[in-house]
């Protein structure tokens, strides 16, 4: 190799070296300036609802995002490998607030609407010298409701004419609409309409479409005196009309379990195409549970004599259910019934030390022979439910 080749060699080796050196400092330059643009926060993971194995309702979950690795070549080019972010578990959304009652209890008991226990039930008849006068019932049904166990049945689950005793489920549901539409409320004033002109003239508190009522007093004569006017005008005022009440009357019975009931007035009055209310001793229980959570109505299930109206017109209410009485303790409730096809009905609950009892019975011959078997029976019933728990 001549001199002349040598330096060209050398030269070019020269300025192959001086273009590597001038791209390497454009290089640095560049990735430099690429570092302080890069912004600290990194990107928020976006939510998405996955199951999660400890509850039946899907909960919140940070989606895996991937994560570029920023090595050198990937931040002079772009690219490179992606790295999977850990997925969060969000905490479950808190529970929906608990219903605000304006009439019923906050606070259900813990066992309310669960079966009853027949495991230990007495069937029929009771023998006359436990229970003295049972044959006189049609039917019956007693149960104690804070261990669920029924104590007593006799056909519990026929249907019979109830009478009045249909005005449970009048109350039910009109308390259930006072709970469903705040525009309503116990003062809400009630003007009386002919329709109460139509009710036949037995067992009424003679109200006139000239008047107007609230709400409390038409249930107060419902409840104590057992007026059918006043049934009968609540049930238009809260159906619009008695036929739409009639309807809701059907489909609550049945929403609660009440699968031998059927109803063709809110009062309990026989209707002349459709026959009897009816239902049996077994739903009408099931009924009076419901009530019992309604403290108004069974303010008005003791009270033994109230009044509506003011002045010469003033009306007492007096109380149908005579064993709401000092003598009788613990008995606070619930309703009476008569007409000559169901004969004399009771639905009666009772506290005593802290035990609730509920029962009903129909078809007794007369007042009398009727409460004198529910006094006897309710005696029983409580030295039956102690030697049961």
């Amino acid at each position: 190799m001549n001199e002349i080749t040598r330096a060209r060699l050398r030269l070019l080796v020269i300025l192959i070296a001086v273009i590597v050196i001038v791209h390497v400092i454009v290089i640095c330059v560049h990735v430099r300036r690429s570092r302080s643009a890069e912004s600290p926060v990194p990107p928020v993971p976006a939510a998405v609802t996955v199951p999660v194995a400890s509850s039946s309702q899907a909960v919140p979950v940070s989606r895996a995002v991937p994560a570029k690795k920023t090595g050198f070549w990937s931040r002079l080019f772009g690219g490179g490998k992606e790295e999977m972010r850990p997925a969060t578990v969000q905490p479950p959304p808190p529970p929906p607030p608990k219903p605000v009652w304006r009439y019923r209890r906050q606070e259900t008991p813990p066992r309310f609407g669960q079966p009853f226990d027949y495991s230990n039930t007495l069937h029929g008849d009771l023998p006359a010298k436990v229970v003295p006068g049972s044959s006189g019932a049609r039917s019956g049904f007693m149960v104690d409701l804070d261990s669920r166990k029924v104590l007593w049945e006799k056909n519990s689950d026929r249907p019979v004419p109830i009478a009045s005793m249909v005005k449970m489920v009048t109350l039910l549901v009109t308390f259930d609409e006072l709970e469903k539409n705040p525009a309503l409320s116990l003062s809400s004033p009630v003007k009386i309409s002919r329709t109460v002109l139509k009710v036949p003239r037995t067992g009424v508190i003679w109200l006139d479409p000239r008047e107007t009522f609230p709400l409390s007093d038409l249930l107060k004569a419902v409840t104590i005196k057992s007026a059918n006017d006043a049934a009968t005008m609540v049930a238009e005022f809260i159906g619009g009309d008695v036929d739409t009440f009639i309807r809701r009357m059907n489909e609550r019975a049945a929403g609660i379990g009440m699968t031998h009931s059927h109803f063709v007035s809110p009062c309990g009055l026989k209707d002349k195409e459709k026959g009897n209310s009816t239902s049996s001793a077994h739903d009408m229980v099931v009924v009076a549970e419901h009530l019992l959570e309604i403290p108004q109505v069974m303010q008005w299930s003791t009270t033994k004599q109230d009044s509506i109206r003011e002045g010469e017109k003033k009306t007492l209410l007096t109380a149908t259910n005579r064993l709401v009485n000092p003598r009788w303790p613990g008995v606070d409730g619930l309703k009476t019934g008569f007409t000559n096809d169901a004969g004399y009905c009771l639905t009666f609950t009772v506290l005593r030390d802290g035990r609730r009892i509920v029962g009903c019975v129909t078809g007794f011959k007369s007042a009398r022979e009727r409460d004198r078997f529910c006094r006897k029976l309710i005696d029983w019933g409580y030295e039956r439910a102690a030697a049961l728990n």
